[in-house]
């Protein structure tokens, strides 16, 4: 055995590009804290090991090689939103192509592997493919894609459409990873790890990655039990570890450093570094002096010199593809290669029409990153990209409805439209390949909103029917369960609304709501010449919930933004954001929430800049769901020159309101002034002492609001709130949680 070596020259080693290497896997941390969510996988992980030890047996010369070669079925799943990760299916093939090669140690760079670990080269012999049947028994090239806001914050709740795992192995790509990975490529379930989450068993990993540096091979050795050679119970460079296999040294390993000599010679934790083996009968075997210098060239090591696995790392990956946990057993029998048509050639199968919205152009104005709505006659142009995928497109065909300026095309990038029809605009793409055609079609695409403009101040709308809303298009820009409708369970004084159903029915395996946004958005309004106070004014009641994810997070919930545009969509500005627990502003509810009295509804009330009081101004209320959310109510829109909750007393025999109530941040007085404007208001508690009180002078004959601080009313309770004009009083419970 080799102990010391002299320095080669490295020159025809090095490989560019390490400056763009991000720390190649979290594998690491994802375990630690898995190891937090279930301490018991602990003990299960040493007694998995203790068993492939045991299985792997006394590595001696004696010992025969297993020589069998293992076929195992792949799936890639493309997370997407339609940006740079969403990879072509040639650059699949490719990638997969390449970790195929270096599984059957074809993999040409092997040469470059420094001689103290050209005898321990090792070849796993497992051949990896594509599968060309799916879960379903249809045929496919084992390549899925899922269109998710989750590309860009992506983490084991963007593992969506899993194949079965004790079948395919699942390679899941997309374009940012969450906080909980920040800085990572990609990372893996070691099997006993997958064996307790089995609905995430796979690998995921940054869309640039999936050709470069062996990210995905090395992720691949996770999930056949490889951990990295300093152990998984660290960081590289931190502390000497071990990983269980007797052919990669001692080390610390190594952060993104490429081919220098400095790792490529490093003896930090080898030197001396022997093994003693023993026969079956006990008796000395060999004792074994193993190469002082570490094995940074492993694929499992972090330096971006990934060459080899060792002989060890290729036993101890077929020993654990050989056991029953986490299904691995199954992937290569003969049965399941032939579900999964795992050893079949690739099939020719016809395209999958898709088509993408892109930012609108022309008008000289700042769109949406993708426009969805603009008026029928607006100076820019609706943009529909070709995104057709599965085959080579060799031609495709647009159909427009709605008076498009160019009814149909066969331009196979974008096409541009203008409609002289407004409402909802349909689309068909058809694309055709040597295979066949696929068409989609969507009657929803877009929407051309129609700029008559409806009234303005005074104008109400009670949400009584889904007719009377037909002109207010709402969007669920990801067609799932996070999104706004029109529901017949609750309102404010009727049974009908709209709603927001944040609540999240996933349990969160896949398809968490942060991320998230949907629109809906109101007809034009006429709000010229308006001055003085001009108000949006709606009633809101929302929830948020808990149960089963710990303590509310304030910092982690949903948000209520109303913007306005005069420019016909084209160009929104925020005028408004509610969120918290001013949004959930009847606190937790562990299961999907109603509200089920006027109570928990709030009155809100926006002030309408000057810049929007104009003949044709548009409204968008937008909706960011959280993690914590549950379903937010929206009821009673108008625009009027008083705040809500004012006009409801203009039109009562009341003499004044307080809204809302109960209430959790402070309330409203609402009142009539009389004839000399002098009014006295008291507020008690049910001791009858006064907590406060006060006397001010208004305007004779008007309608006034004071603000009642939480302050004021400090402990939770009820009060008697009394306000007395003209000699005349009335006394109204207050509700403080």
């Amino acid at each position: 055995m080799f102990n010391k070596f002299v320095a080669l020259t490295l020159t025809i080693l090095c490989v560019a590009g390490v400056s763009r290497a991000q720390l190649p896997c979290s594998a690491d941390k994802h375990y630690q804290r898995l190891l937090q969510k279930y301490p018991q996988l602990a003990d299960y992980e040493d007694q998995f090991e203790a068993q492939i030890q045991k299985r792997i047996g006394a590595r001696t010369t004696s010992v025969p090689v297993d020589t069998n070669t293992y076929d195992i079925p792949l799936v890639v799943h493309v997370i997407h939103d339609y940006g740079t990760e969403n990879i072509s299916d040639d650059i699949l093939y490719d990638a997969a192509s390449y970790w195929a090669d270096i599984y059957m140690l074809r993999n040409a760079d092997t040469v470059d592997v420094i001689p103290p670990f050209l005898p321990y080269i090792g070849n796993p012999k497992i051949r990896l493919h594509l599968a060309t049947k799916d879960p379903n028994g249809h045929p496919t090239k084992g390549i899925d894609r899922v269109q998710s806001y989750l590309t860009m914050n992506a983490d084991d709740e963007a593992k969506y459409n899993q194949w079965d795992p004790s079948k395919y192995v699942n390679i899941w790509f997309i374009n940012t990873f969450g906080a909980a990975e920040t800085g990572a490529a990609a990372y893996a379930l070691l099997p006993s790890s997958a064996a307790y989450e089995p609905y995430y068993d796979g690998v995921i990993s940054l869309a640039s990655y999936a050709n470069y540096a062996k990210v995905i091979p090395h992720e691949l050795g996770h999930v056949l039990n490889l951990q990295h050679p300093w152990g998984n119970t660290n960081e590289p460079a931190v502390a000497c570890g071990d990983d269980h296999v007797d052919d990669t040294p001692p080390t610390m390993g190594h952060n993104p450093v490429g081919c220098s000599p400095a790792a490529l010679y490093d003896v930090t934790c080898a030197i001396g570094y022997t093994k003693t083996y023993t026969s079956s009968d006990g008796t000395l075997d060999s004792v074994v002096n193993y190469p002082d210098t570490v094995n940074a060239q492993n694929i499992m090591d972090y330096t971006y010199c990934q060459r080899m696995f060792t002989k060890g790392q290729a036993v101890r990956m077929r020993t654990a593809l050989t056991g029953p946990t986490a299904g691995r057993n199954n992937l290569y029998t003969p049965a399941n290669l032939a579900a999964t048509g795992a050893l079949a050639p690739m099939p020719d199968l016809p395209p999958i029409a898709d088509f993408i919205l892109n930012k609108a152009s022309g008008g000289g104005s700042i769109y949406d990153n993708r426009s969805y709505f603009l008026t029928f006659n607006n100076l820019a142009s609706f943009n529909f990209m070709n995104a057709s995928w599965n085959d080579t497109i060799s031609s495709v065909a647009w159909t427009f409805s709605n008076g498009a300026t160019t009814p149909t095309s066969a331009a196979t990038g974008v096409v541009s439209n203008k409609f002289s029809v407004p409402g909802w605009v349909s689309v068909s793409l058809t694309a055709n390949s040597n295979a066949g055609s696929n068409t989609l079609t969507n009657n929803h695409a877009v929407y051309a909103a129609d700029t008559a403009s409806i009234g303005g101040n005074g104008y109400f709308q009670n949400f009584t029917a889904a007719a009377d809303i037909a002109n207010w298009p709402m969007f669920n820009y990801y067609n799932n369960q996070f999104k706004w409708d029109f529901y017949t369970g609750a309102g404010l004084g009727d049974n009908t609304c709209i709603r927001y159903r944040s609540f999240d029915t996933s349990q969160r395996i896949t398809g968490i709501a942060i991320g998230d946004h949907d629109d809906f958005f109101t007809p034009a309004f006429n709000l010229a010449g308006l001055s003085g106070n001009l108000f949006v004014d709606f009633f809101t009641s929302g929830a948020y919930t808990t149960a089963g994810i710990g303590p509310y997070d304030p910092n982690v919930t949903d948000s209520l933004v109303l913007e306005a545009s005069t420019s016909g969509g084209a160009r929104w500005t925020k005028i408004a954001s509610i969120y918290g627990s001013d949004l959930a502003n009847n606190g937790d509810y562990g299961v999907e929430f109603a509200p089920t009295n006027a109570g928990q509804w709030v009155a809100r009330s926006v002030s309408i800049p000057a810049a929007y009081r104009t003949n044709n101004t548009f409204f968008r209320f937008q909706y960011w769901p959280g993690n914590e959310g549950n379903n937010l109510y929206l009821d009673k829109f108008s625009i009027s020159s008083d705040p809500a909750g004012v006009k409801e007393l203009l039109t009562s025999d009341n003499s004044f309101n307080i809204y809302p109530n109960p209430a959790t941040n402070g309330c409203f007085l609402v009142f009539k002034t009389g004839i000399s404007g002098i009014v006295n208001y008291s507020i008690k508690d049910l001791t009858g002492k006064v907590v406060y009180q006060e006397q001010k002078s208004f305007a004779p004959n008007t309608t006034e609001q004071q603000s009642i601080p939480r302050s004021l009313t400090p402990a939770a309770g009820m009060y008697f709130v009394t306000v007395t004009v003209e000699g005349n009083s009335m006394t109204q419970k207050m509700v403080i949680y």
